[in-house]
């Protein structure tokens, strides 16, 4: 009886337990991937909705004035679009100006689910980049919808299947100069189906992660983003004479040919909203228009006049490209957006995350084994508030950036690794 006693006891404590830790980062990283679920265009997800029964938590837990900063900023800019959205007679639920208050949401409650631990941010990031390949692959938009995997790689999966790579790379442990490996694979990829942006974004943070590995400390960080920009530099005046001979593909052949008639320095070859959304602004720079839907002939007018002084093809089709999808109007640009159609205020958080993103590149080896998603999620966003308007799960992806930031740059901050 003794004997039989014993041997249960000893079966029972050779079972071992699950890591209460381990599952609650599972936990966390599957409430992150509930971004999959759509509800309202990209303001409104399944966690958005958990976000929101967060609050009550939220306002019960102490936080410095800087966590509070981007909080409120996101809640200006709200504000600010419902001034502008009152005073130019547009609706007030205009979605681009849902987004500073889906971003002081999601901001919010991923306080309150993270404790700001960059452990757990990095969690929740990685399971809303699971979130948004979920979307992108079972609904998508207009765009990513053709059954064409070029248009669904660049105007939806991407930069979240990085995230997800990035996370898992991580979680498993893998090598820092393999990452930076996958990395600059990943960017060819990007650039062989003509998404260039997204290869840039691989590529700079590959080289950054290799450099760092190489030489670590001694050479100062300065020295080494200098080697890391030297980089950019010649990938971007060896890349279009590459790109012509077609070997990254038709797709990017037929493009680098089109960009080579305009005479144009690459960033305004590539885009062409710059001149609308600096006439926009000119025009009403403290309380913006609204809405890009008020812009009027006569402004479009104006705004290709400038376009041209800039030096663009008088014969361009500039409202085709203005317009896209056709039955809408974007300024492809968060921060220039936000304060051409919601007014100066509105500009204050895109300008915050500019910072923060800085931040995470600059300081990228302070996030230890993260330092590869962090330096990647950085460089993304910061290009994505320059040239993308607001896309889905954007919100919940700066409010990550946010935490991220405010984590690690200054003193005293409650989280843990």
């Amino acid at each position: 009886m003794t004997l039989s006693g014993t041997t249960a006891a000893g079966r029972m404590s050779g079972i071992r337990r699950p890591d209460p830790v381990l599952l609650g980062h599972i936990a966390v990283f599957a409430i992150g991937a509930t971004s999959g679920l759509h509800l309202v265009q990209y303001a409104l997800t399944g966690l958005s909705l958990i976000c929101l029964l967060l609050v009550p938590a939220y306002l019960m837990m102490t936080h410095r004035g800087v966590d509070l900063l981007p909080v409120l900023l996101g809640m200006v800019g709200w504000i600010s679009f419902i001034i502008s959205e009152l005073v130019n007679q547009v609706s007030l639920l205009w979605p681009n100006s849902l987004g500073p208050a889906a971003f002081s949401l999601y901001l919010i409650g991923l306080t309150v689910l993270t404790g700001r631990s960059v452990d757990l941010i990095a969690w929740v990031l990685g399971g809303i980049g699971l979130g948004s390949v979920i979307f992108f692959v079972t609904h998508g938009i207009e765009l990513t919808q053709v059954g064409n995997f070029l248009f669904l790689w660049k105007y939806g999966v991407a930069p979240s299947v990085t995230i997800v790579l990035l996370f898992v790379m991580v979680v498993a442990k893998v090598r820092t100069r393999v990452q930076a490996t996958v990395l600059l694979v990943l960017g060819l990829f990007s650039l062989a189906l003509n998404f260039r942006s997204h290869a840039l974004v691989c590529l700079l943070a590959g080289a950054a992660l290799w450099t760092h590995a190489v030489f670590g400390g001694r050479i100062k960080r300065g020295w080494q983003f200098v080697a890391v920009l030297g980089f950019g530099l010649v990938f971007a005046n060896v890349m279009p004479a590459v790109a012509r001979t077609g070997i990254f593909g038709p797709a990017l052949q037929a493009k680098t040919f089109e960009q080579d008639t305009t005479n144009l320095p690459v960033l305004l070859a590539g885009r062409t909203e710059p001149p609308m959304s600096i006439t926009a602004i000119m025009e009403h720079p403290l309380l913006g228009w609204g809405s890009a839907l008020r812009l009027t002939p006569n402004f479009y007018a104006r705004a290709e006049h400038l376009a041209v002084r800039w030096g663009y093809d008088p014969n361009f089709p500039f409202e085709g490209y203005w317009r896209l999808p056709p039955n809408d109007y974007s300024f492809h640009s968060i921060l220039l957006g936000s304060w051409a159609e919601g007014g100066l205020l509105a500009a204050l958080l895109p300008a915050f995350l500019l910072v923060a993103c800085v931040g995470l590149v600059w300081n990228f080896t302070r996030y230890g084994r993260w330092a590869s998603l962090v330096i990647t999620v950085g460089l993304q966003s910061f290009w994505d508030l320059l040239y993308n308007p607001w896309m889905y799960n954007a919100p919940a992806i700066y409010a990550c950036v946010a935490l991220l930031f405010c984590a690690r740059h200054f003193r005293g901050s409650p989280t843990s690794t």
